[in-house]
């Protein structure tokens, strides 16, 4: 009688499926498991893991995990995976057995990093340099580069796929930029929150001085040319009524100025819109010219400086 157990390794992250006699365990099970390798991947400095004894520390980040002690095992020649995660600027790193699952890295590295875990609901663990995103029950050991015991992580968005031949050049410009750093740190300090995307519209709520947030509407084709929308209703699916915009006094003057476009566009040099007819807000204005290289993060930048500006007020609707 024979029983079916499950093997990832470095040549085989998918992993394998390897028939061992039913009722072995021990030095046996892992004579086992090495004999049903293939060939070409046999070396004597291999050695065995069982998932179910990864170190109590991960276990922590386990959640809702079905481990099945004699059923997932790891193969290769760590002992320890120096595992590096990279988002928004910063860098946090820790040695992990090699049969640790993802899924505990990336909630390990969450907590690490302080992201909010709406955002963190978001976010995937990729190899860094390539376009793998792993499962969460993919061990970490199977994604080491080359022949050292290191491996490295990007958090990016679960919906950004590099090279997706099947988006447009300018949404995958938009993907870029909504994984760099200067957008993120606005999402991790508040400023603003990435609601959605519907090609080529993008939604994004901006915090407000009195902790109100107002949903930006941006139509982005083009990117990283400039968009150009305003304030957007949820709720009815239309462009935000003029008494619900916020106002802003002396400071910013018209710059929200309701009856621009009929509110579909904010009175601003970042906008295609309203830059049009108004080059002269080129030189007047310099900080808030859009950039193609710092993106829509200037647009935002420039809206969550208005809506936190000491003359910001409420609407009164």
């Amino acid at each position: 009688m024979q029983k079916r157990i499950i093997v990832q390794a470095p040549f085989a992250p998918d992993g394998l499926v390897i028939k061992v006699g039913e009722g072995i365990s021990g030095v046996e099970l892992t004579k086992a498991i090495l004999a049903g390798l293939p060939a070409e991947h046999v070396a004597p400095d291999l050695k065995v893991f069982d998932e179910a004894e990864d170190e109590e520390a991960s276990r922590e980040f386990a959640e809702e995990e079905a481990l099945q002690r004699g059923r997932v095992f790891h193969v290769g020649r760590c002992l320890l995976v120096e595992a590096k995660v990279r988002y928004a600027g910063r860098l946090v790193e820790r040695r992990f057995l090699p049969v640790t699952r993802i899924g505990r890295i990336k909630r390990w590295a969450v907590r690490q990093l302080g992201i909010d875990q709406a955002d963190a609901n978001e976010l995937v663990l990729q190899v860094a340099g390539t376009n793998i995103q792993p499962s969460r029950d993919k061990h970490v050991g199977s994604f080491v580069e080359g022949c050292t015991c290191t491996v490295t992580f990007d958090l990016v968005r679960s919906y950004t796929v590099n090279g997706d031949a099947s988006l447009s050049s300018d949404h995958a410009a938009l993907l870029d930029h909504l994984d760099a750093a200067p957008f993120l740190m606005g999402e991790m300090n508040g400023r603003w929150r990435l609601r959605d995307i519907a090609w080529p519209f993008v939604f994004v709520d901006v915090t407000a001085k009195d902790d109100r947030t107002y949903t930006l509407r941006l139509q982005c084709d083009g990117y990283p040319g400039m968009p150009t929308g305003a304030f957007w209703d949820l709720a009815s699916s239309q462009w935000l009524a003029a008494p619900r915009w916020p106002r802003t006094g002396a400071r910013f003057g018209s710059a929200l100025r309701t009856d621009w476009q009929n509110g579909t566009a904010l009175y601003i040099p970042c906008d295609r819109t309203s830059i049009a007819g108004h080059e002269v807000w080129l030189q007047l204005h310099p900080a808030w010219v859009w950039s193609p290289t710092v993106g829509l993060t200037r647009y935002l930048e420039v809206v969550w400086t208005m809506l936190n500006g000491d003359d910001y007020a409420a609407p009164a609707a």
